[in-house]
């Protein structure tokens, strides 16, 4: 149950690429972010009072730390190398989420689930299309973006164990919004606001539209299920499922936009959904109950 819930996370996130192209028209991807964020904060501000949970801990700010300086390094590498090559190194968190795991927690995996990390990347290089090209600083800074989302992953994965999802992700959305206002004053300036003022960008493919898509089922909701999920279902399990967001962008991409969806890119998004599939069938998906914290360790095969 946790797995199909992950994934329709990941088909939400598959369609805020084509909210993301709708608020690109007037704002940078720095103050698309930063907007985003700040509105789900706004969003946010009511339940976190009336709860009484508007206070700063160690859990929530590290995780909104990781996740703003993430999508801060993936917007940095979109000006420097293509969409696809962008995507594909950022996707790297799958690679890197096991392997933080082992390397912090002693956890082994079985060969199943390295069989199915290897064919899910394979699958989201063919949906990319990728012209393997000489590596460059964009794909750098793409794969440290990935680095920053896997350690987000395994961070929500020890410290958000017995929160309430919703109101730990309202925390995080507030902080990150709250974070995010001085760091694109200083990568990008002051904006130009006028464009939030033009209430005919409600309808889709609008401003607005695309900023509350982000704002509420984006970032509120879909940041929400992944920290149920992760409740129910270990770190390198999520970082897999999330891989199913590439197919749901190509996907929205396709219809949205036109863009090219060859055979080859359904080939690769048909690998990529059967590699998850397969993993209730290959790996140990579900959470072994553990002691709280991030330096426990794990004797535990996956």
């Amino acid at each position: 149950m946790n797995i199909l819930v992950l994934i329709f996370a990941t088909a939400i996130w598959g369609f805020g690429f084509v909210a993301t192209r709708w608020t690109l028209t007037d704002f940078d991807p720095a103050w698309s972010n930063s907007l985003r964020f700040l509105l789900a904060g706004l969003l946010s501000l009511p339940v976190l009072v009336w709860k009484k949970k508007l206070k700063i801990s160690f859990s929530v700010t590290l995780c909104s730390f990781l996740l703003l300086v993430g999508l801060y390094l993936q917007t940095m590498s979109i000006g420097k190398t293509s969409l696809a090559r962008s995507g594909f190194f950022t996707l790297f968190y799958a690679i890197f989420t096991p392997l933080i795991v082992r390397w912090i927690y002693g956890v082994k995996f079985r060969p199943g689930y390295w069989g199915l990390l290897f064919s899910s990347m394979v699958g989201v290089a063919l949906i990319g299309d990728l012209n393997w090209q000489a590596f460059n600083l964009g794909d750098a800074l793409a794969m440290g973006s990935g680095f920053l989302f896997a350690c987000h992953i395994v961070a929500i994965d020890r410290l958000a164990q017995g929160a309430n999802p919703l109101l730990f992700n309202l925390q995080q959305c507030f902080f990150i919004g709250i974070m995010s206002l001085p760091l694109s004053l200083f990568v990008s300036g002051v904006p130009d606001l006028s464009p939030l003022f033009n209430w005919e960008s409600l309808i889709p493919p609008g401003l607005w539209s695309g900023l509350i898509f982000l704002s509420l089922f984006s970032s509120i909701g879909a940041f929400s299920i992944q920290v149920y999920a992760q409740q129910g279902l270990s770190a390198h399990v999520v970082s897999l499922v999330f891989l199913a967001e590439a197919v749901f962008g190509a996907l929205f991409g396709y219809i949205f936009f036109g863009e090219n969806l060859s055979l080859m890119a359904v080939l690769g998004a048909s690998v990529v959904l059967v590699s998850v599939a397969l993993v209730p069938v290959l790996t140990r998906f579900e959470k072994v109950p553990k002691t709280s914290g991030l330096s426990s360790k794990s004797s535990h095969e996956y």
